[in-house]
């Protein structure tokens, strides 16, 4: 056995299981709301790995989702007013290339990436209203920043999209035959 297939089974344990590792250390320090976070992130790797996301995509969610959740732990939305921008754009295009995934396998089209990532931002919204008015009162829900967020999923759904289609056609071109010369 190579060197190398232990570090990929550790690299793929990391990527499946570090949110509910997440999710049982943070709830092990009673933090109960990052907890639920974390909770969303192991939900996401575990969908991503059962319903066979190609693996670049599974890694680029689970990535993206430790991400948001270690910007919320560590205050960063609150640090720095532009990070939740980019944590939008990226992670809503990632998501909704899972659940577009998961509603149309193997392919969802383009339009459905598009159409998912609308609603997941609008839902996104929607969950940091009700975090909002429920859990913590200092989670930032002024209508500029939420518009700025809906652009910001959905801007990144496009992009989501576009990457989408563009890596499943080179990786059907590069599954191709070679063609033979005939009569030599």
């Amino acid at each position: 056995m190579s060197t190398a297939e232990p570090l990929r089974t550790l690299g793929l344990l990391a990527m499946r299981w570090s949110g509910l590792a997440l999710a049982l250390g943070v709830a092990a320090a009673q933090m109960w709301v990052e907890a639920a976070v974390a909770m969303l992130v192991a939900l996401a790797q575990v969908v991503g790995w059962r319903w066979r996301l190609p693996i670049r995509w599974e890694a680029a969610c689970s990535t993206a989702c430790l991400i948001a959740a270690g910007s919320s732990f560590f205050l960063l939305y609150e640090r720095i007013p532009w990070w939740d921008i980019p944590v939008h754009l990226t992670l809503n295009g990632l998501l909704a290339v899972l659940v577009a995934h998961v509603l149309r396998p193997p392919a969802p089209s383009a339009k459905a990436i598009v159409v998912t990532g609308a609603v997941l931002a609008l839902v996104w919204e929607l969950m940091e209203r009700a975090g909002w008015s429920w859990v913590d009162a200092s989670i930032h829900v002024a209508p500029a920043d939420t518009v700025l967020d809906i652009a910001a999923g959905l801007g990144g759904a496009v992009a989501a999209a576009l990457i989408w289609h563009r890596s499943r056609r080179r990786d059907r071109r590069s599954r191709q035959p070679e063609p033979t010369v005939e009569g030599g």
